[in-house]
């Protein structure tokens, strides 16, 4: 990993050559490592260390962005060179107010781990081999995944005397196991995400996956229609994640396309549910400040139902006044920008089993997969369960069902809940620094309007 004071050398030299107004210089390093594992057997394993190079130059008020993936310093300045370039050929955009001033960085509570970072192959392997014995001795004809560590940095410097560095590493484990595999039948999910791999019990991962396939193998069919729920928190986590695409931006509210829109001040959720965005939560994981290099703010966007506030960064503070940043700025240029990056939903004080025992008819879903936005002024979002899906009846877990579509306004779903669970888990949004945290929930309301044949 290239030290601090080297970056910062670096950032001295772009502003100095730079023959525009304004320059912002933005290196972040990932050094990374994966077990791969398919078929109950290891099938790869890999490691990669990479560097990317961001250059914004603003002249007046026009924005150019390049980037290269080299720290030698004429590759750098080739790469400001094209920004300048690219800057002269933009239309000017009378909404952008310049780059940000400096502002204090709060410290969040330790979010590094060094054996994290350097976790060699034969521990993740000694771990992958140890879920796939398990899952022999079960009866589980196949499991997958994947088990990867990472080590990531930033730092971000502009001509305004802006200059920070930051850095987080994270462990992730995720399986599937297929238990009858001729069958094409058996489908559990097991996961797991943290700052430091000793946290990450792998062993309970897969034996929570394993129960999973072998009491989802015999499926049945139901009718769609509306129907209490349990969810997990691998489901939650799919929920709080579109909600927070579809609404927590102001730049979503800006233009008009945010259920947040004309609701501000009123309940729009049960009263129980508190959706924060707060990189400081020793819980969460994540940079202290954003990819323009202010610091990350937490901001009550639901609080107690209420349509409380949305993130904002540089840009969509300046198009209202006495707004400013949150600190919820993506790389730019970015059309999501700005977005909250580690969402969390506070826990209640019930546990999954808990639910299972008040549900007299309902439905316990393990996750969602393939969920997509069809209006997001209605916040209405379909998708379909995966991975184990069971009909309780009595307070007791039932049949397992095939899968269901849902189409479901989550607003409507958010103030029909029961009951939160008090137990939250954390999970890596995987495209980028983000992550949810977030608890099961029983929700009396939820509607499927489809069934599958699997």
């Amino acid at each position: 990993m290239v030290e601090r004071d080297e970056l910062e050398k670096l950032a001295e030299l772009v502003i100095k050559k730079k023959k525009v107004d304004e320059v912002e210089l933005r290196i972040s390093h990932s050094d990374s490592s994966l077990t791969r594992f398919a078929n109950s057997r290891i099938h790869q394993n890999v490691a990669q260390e990479s560097t990317s190079v961001s250059i914004r130059a603003i002249k007046g008020k026009r924005v150019g962005s390049a980037g290269v993936t080299n720290l030698d310093e004429k590759y750098v300045l080739s790469c400001l060179r094209n920004a300048e370039k690219i800057a002269g050929l933009q239309p000017e955009d009378p909404n952008f107010k310049g780059l940000p001033e400096p502002k204090e960085i709060k410290r969040a509570a330790k979010k590094y781990s060094e054996e994290t970072a350097k976790h060699p192959p034969e521990d993740k392997a000694n771990m992958v081999s140890n879920m796939i014995n398990y899952a022999d001795k079960r009866g589980v004809d196949r499991i997958y995944g994947a088990l990867a560590t990472v080590d990531s940095s930033i730092f971000i410097a502009n001509s305004n005397n802006v200059s920070c560095w930051d850095k987080f590493s994270r462990a992730d484990l995720s399986t599937t196991v297929i238990a009858d595999w001729d069958k094409d039948r058996g489908f559990g999910r097991g996961e797991a995400c943290s700052g430091d791999i000793k946290n990450i019990d792998h062993m309970n991962v897969i034996e929570k996956a394993v129960d999973k396939g072998l009491n989802n193998l015999d499926t049945v069919s139901v009718d769609p229609g509306e129907y209490t729920v349990i969810l997990e928190p691998m489901a939650v986590n799919s929920l709080v994640l579109y909600l927070s695409m579809m609404g927590f931006s102001a730049k979503a509210v800006q233009e008009q396309r945010s259920f947040m829109n004309g609701k501000f001040g009123d309940r729009i959720m049960d009263e129980r549910i508190n959706i924060v965005d707060d990189a400081y939560d020793i819980n969460t994981l994540g940079y202290n400040f954003d990819f323009e290099g202010m610091p990350k703010q937490r901001v009550d966007m639901i609080k107690d139902g209420i349509a409380n506030a949305v993130v904002y960064d540089t840009y969509t503070a300046g198009k209202e006044e006495d707004k400013e940043s949150t600190g919820h700025a993506l790389p730019m240029p970015s059309s999501m920008s700005p977005f909250p990056l580690n969402p969390i939903m506070e826990g209640g004080d019930s546990s999954v089993q808990e639910m299972i025992d008040e549900t007299d008819k309902g439905i316990l879903i393990t996750r969602f997969n393939y969920c997509g936005i069809i209006h997001p002024v209605k916040s209405i979002v379909t998708g379909l369960t995966r991975d184990g899906t069971w009909l309780i009846e009595n307070g007791e877990v039932k049949d397992p069902v095939k899968n269901l579509r849902f189409t479901q306004n989550l607003l409507d779903a958010f103030d029909s809940v029961d009951l939160i669970g008090k137990q939250q888990e954390l999970f890596s949004m995987g495209y980028i620094a983000g992550h949810v945290l977030c608890p099961a929930l029983k929700i009396s309301e939820f509607n499927f309007t489809g069934g599958t044949e699997f």
